[in-house]
Order: structure tokens, then C-alpha cells, then sequence
């Protein structure tokens, strides 16, 4: 596995598509950076569209994704660039335990409970290889995937487990969401976009985001509508109870806030809303135009929503 600075999507005269977030400067820094920290490390790497694959203390190739890490370097500034990455090899090398460790819960269903999670990802995360994991359906474009919350990593958890476990996807679905619900809360902001209000829950943890599976837990009182929900990155959860017109502020206000913090990261997750109704997720896509963010509900939240609250406004 050659080491090569200029193998695809890895030329710092070259920003790649997946970092377009970075500036012309930023990129050619990130890139000088990162290869003068693994030339220092002596490894051996490879780098395949925004993937870098070494062996960081094991026998085999693992993937690091260079999005996530990017975007920790972006939000430290250039200066830091090389503190943070060397930081980030650390504890990739440190975390070998933690994996030695999942391999042992792989086999022991009572020791593993307790560290079972969910976090979210954006499904086309795993359109290869998912036979590999437990993956959850949340939304047409999210999915839950089951792992160990240990000391210095998370790791997913094998699907190979399941056969050695005896138990049910659901059954282990659940005790995820039982051990978030106990461990993964974070403090609440509550912001004005204009007379309408948002709830921000945000953390350190990579597990804040998966609240949204329990969203229910923070809707008070009543819901006629449902909810605006997000989950930009995984540090972050936005929701709105969709109870009068002033959710047209808070959809305008959440769509531009969703699509920023998404491409800010780190843990990018998804730049669209999601519509939550009685217990289900729907999502409720936005694109990016050159001038502005476009908002393309499926027809059913036009309906019972947005037409809804339109003829309510114009009573009032």
C-alpha cells in the first residue's frame, strides 16, 4: 500500500469535491499538514475519495473518514491544523483497546448492554458493506446504527453478534434507546427566529443527535401538526412543535441553520429537516441552489401543513 501525497482526491493543488467547505488555502494547508504527520508517523496509506485507510497498531486497513477530520481542523484554524490531526492519530492508535474490547462483548450479550447505543447517520453511508452492521431505518435518507459507547471510541457493533447474542434487532434496539435515554441528555436552548421558538439541544457527546429517536421525551403539550426536527451533525438536535403559522418562520429559520451546521461538522449528518408525527420520521429535503437553500417537502406535509397553517394565518 504505497504513501503518496498525490494518489486521488489527496493533491494539495487540488481540493477534492468532499472538501469543498475548505477554502483554495485551507485545503493546501490541511493537505501539507496531514502528510507531513503521517511521513512523520512513517504509515503506510491510501487515500480513496475522502477516506484514508492505514493501520493505526493492528494488522489491518481501517478507514478514517477526512471530512470529519477536516472540519475539526477548519473550526481550530490553520494554525492548529497539525496539533489537531496529530491529536486525532493518537487517539485513533490509543483506541486499538476499545476495539480489542468490542471483540470480547461481541460474545458476552449481559457485558454489552450496558454500552449499547445508537447514532445516526446519513444512509448512503453505508451503501456498501451494510450486511456488516445493525442498522435501524429512521427517515428515507437517515439510519440508526447500533454500537459500543467505550472509553475512547464508539465502535459498531458486528452483525455477527446478533447470531452469537439470540436476541431480536428490536430487543437490542430498545435497550440502546433505554441507555441514551439515561446518559445522552444535554442542556436545551431555546431561540427566537423571529417569533417563532427552537429548541437546540447540543453537546460534546457523539450521541446527541440520537435524541432524535426519542423526541417524543421533549414535546410538551399538544402537537395538532407534528414537529420540525434536524440533526446537522452529531453534537446537535433542533426541533420546533408545529402548533400555529409561526412554524413557517421556524421551517425558514431551521433549513439555512440545519444546511450550515451540516457543513460545518464535525460528524456531518444530514442538511434536511425531518417531519415527526406521531412517533415516525419523515424527511423533508432541502436543496442548495447558488443563491439560496430550496425547500422540497413531499406533498403530504404541503397539505396537512403548510396549507393548513396558510388558511389559519389568513383567518387571523
Amino acid at each position: 500500500m504505497p504513501s503518496s501525497s498525490n494518489s486521488p482526491g489527496f493533491d494539495p493543488a487540488a481540493r477534492p469535491g468532499w472538501a469543498r467547505f475548505l477554502s483554495e488555502d485551507e485545503w493546501r494547508a490541511f493537505a501539507l499538514a496531514l502528510t507531513a504527520e503521517l511521513d512523520r508517523r512513517e504509515v503506510a496509506y491510501r487515500v480513496d475519495d475522502g477516506v484514508l485507510w492505514a493501520r493505526w497498531g493492528s494488522d489491518e486497513d481501517e478507514a478514517l473518514g477526512l471530512t470529519n477530520l477536516a472540519q475539526l481542523c477548519r473550526a481550530a484554524g490553520v494554525d492548529a491544523f497539525a496539533v489537531v490531526i496529530a491529536s486525532h492519530f493518537d487517539a485513533l492508535v490509543a483506541g486499538r483497546g476499545d476495539r480489542e474490547l468490542a471483540g470480547q462483548l461481541g460474545a458476552d450479550l449481559a457485558a454489552a448492554r450496558p454500552h449499547l447505543k445508537l447514532r445516526l447517520y446519513a444512509r448512503d453511508t453505508f451503501t456498501g458493506g451494510a450486511e456488516q452492521f445493525v442498522l435501524h431505518d429512521v427517515a428515507d435518507d437517515l439510519t440508526a446504527v447500533l454500537c459500543y459507547d467505550l472509553p475512547s471510541n464508539v465502535v459498531t457493533v458486528a452483525a455477527e453478534s446478533l447470531a452469537r447474542w439470540g436476541v431480536s434487532r428490536d430487543e437490542l434496539y430498545y435497550q440502546a434507546l433505554a441507555n441514551q435515554r439515561r446518559t445522552e441528555r444535554a442542556p436545551i436552548e431555546e431561540v427566537d427566529v423571529g417569533g417563532a421558538v427552537v429548541r437546540a439541544m447540543t453537546g460534546e457527546s457523539f450521541f446527541v443527535a440520537s435524541n432524535l429517536l426519542l423526541l417524543s421525551d421533549f414535546i410538551t403539550g399538544e402537537a395538532p401538526y407534528g414537529a420540525l426536527a434536524a440533526v446537522p451533525n452529531r453534537h446537535t438536535l433542533i426541533w420546533h412543535t408545529i402548533v400555529d403559522p409561526s412554524a413557517l418562520r421556524a421551517i425558514d429559520a431551521m433549513v439555512v441553520m440545519a444546511s450550515n451546521l451540516c457543513a460545518e461538522g464535525p460528524g456531518s449528518i444530514s442538511p434536511n429537516l425531518f417531519w415527526w408525527r406521531d412517533g415516525a420520521l419523515r424527511t423533508l429535503p432541502t436543496r442548495e441552489t447558488d443563491e439560496h437553500y430550496e425547500f422540497v417537502p413531499p406533498d403530504d406535509f404541503v397539505t396537512d401543513v403548510l396549507e393548513a397553517l396558510a388558511e389559519r394565518a389568513e383567518m387571523n
